[in-house]
């Protein structure tokens, strides 16, 4: 399974932003930390986050988080909630590449609102 690996804009404070680079599924474990408004996601790298096998990836992530982070973020059978997050992102990603263009409506109406 491949994952995108992101390139985030991480606000520290008001003079300091670091990026950092990511696997896809560990975002929401820093959106946690960190909080909507300290996060921008700026685009993705054109490597991919290879995983094996779901138990090896949850035991990477718990080596580099810890097991109350993870339950913090995708409750508290955290492996079923790692591997439902790591699927969903398999199916975006197939989606996105399998399609011509993602942005474009089908019935020619504009995805804009106006009030």
């Amino acid at each position: 399974m491949d994952i995108p690996i992101l390139r985030v804009a991480v606000q520290k404070d008001q003079f300091s932003v670091v990026t950092k680079v990511m696997p896809a599924h560990e975002y929401p474990i820093f959106l946690s930390a960190w909080g909507q408004e300290s996060l921008e996601i700026t685009g993705k790298t054109e490597d991919v986050h290879s995983i094996n096998s779901i138990e090896e990836e949850v035991k990477r992530l718990v080596n580099a988080y810890g097991e109350d982070s993870l339950r913090q973020v995708f409750g508290a059978s955290y492996i079923d909630g790692i591997e439902v997050s790591i699927n969903r992102i398999i199916e975006k990603e197939k989606g996105v590449n399998d399609s011509t263009n993602a942005a474009k409506s089908k019935n020619r109406t504009s995805a804009e609102t106006r009030v």
